[in-house]
């Protein structure tokens, strides 16, 4: 499985594989775009699950998405420029998720040991 990260200095936190089991988004309550701990989450074709974890500060939103597929996390991107709200801090990461699936579905599968 290729691995993408997408890192910037404005955001520490860099893009990662999540290990099974882990969520750090499931247990956040939900809340209003304005308040630290926004979670938001989008159900796409395919089975693909989108969770939004947003935090404010000075005045921008920055965050995370966790990729989920049929239920099992896959992936981790962050925001990697801070946005001024969190509509637009969701739209960001939204693109960047799409993005990802499609760089994935790009991706010739792998021959198993069995078929090679």
């Amino acid at each position: 499985m290729t691995t993408f990260r997408l890192t910037s200095s404005s955001n520490p936190r860099p893009a990662q594989a999540m290990p099974p089991g882990r969520s750090p988004c499931r247990d956040a309550a939900p809340a209003k775009p304005s308040l630290a701990g926004t979670l938001e989450s989008e159900v796409h074709a395919g089975g693909w699950e989108f969770r939004y974890c947003l935090a404010a500060s000075e005045q921008m939103v920055s965050g995370f998405a966790e990729i989920h597929c049929n239920g099992e996390p896959y992936f981790e991107l962050p925001i990697f420029e801070p946005q001024a709200n969190a509509l637009a801090s969701i739209d960001l990461l939204r693109e960047q998720c799409l993005a990802w699936i499609e760089a994935r579905a790009a991706v010739p599968a792998r021959p198993s040991a069995d078929e090679a």
